[in-house]
């Protein structure tokens, strides 16, 4: 039964996440967020990655969620370098919620919808492990159809 997996098994690793510090440009953010989704192999994209960097402190703690939406809300009064610069902290999503790794997918999909997220940190202990996506959700209970 695929709710009845561990999001273990279905979250993506903090590993296969850029991370960017809260302080920095959307500029920045911008170039990273594109590098961490997709590579490109002789000028044509090979992989889609995660559409979504990580906001940590200096000792990699998660703080927040800058994913496509967040930026290109916010990309339009940076136009021609108009408007006032704008930093990752001020745009990123808080992070609402979080799930431990050995929790089952029918939790995390609980966790979702109730906080009205599309993304969930997964941790063991104090530790953030992964993310588990309304995707890998959406995968998990479809394989079994």
């Amino acid at each position: 039964m695929p709710l009845k997996q561990k999001i273990k098994e279905r979250m993506i690793p903090i590993k296969n996440y850029a991370t960017i510090s809260p302080d920095a440009t959307l500029r920045k953010a911008a170039l990273s967020l594109r590098k961490s989704f997709f590579e490109l192999d002789g000028g044509m994209r090979t992989v889609a990655g995660p559409r979504a960097v990580l906001v940590t402190d200096e000792n990699m703690k998660l703080l927040g969620i800058l994913d496509f939406k967040s930026f290109l809300k916010n990309y339009f009064p940076q136009i021609g370098g108009l408007g006032k610069k704008i930093m990752v902290k001020d745009i990123m999503l808080k992070v609402r919620g979080a799930i431990d790794a050995s929790a089952s997918v029918e939790e995390g999909l609980k966790t979702i919808v109730q906080n009205k997220i599309s993304m969930l940190p997964v941790y063991e202990g104090d530790k953030a492990v992964g993310i588990i996506r309304d995707t890998d959700i959406f995968l998990a209970i479809t394989d079994s159809l």
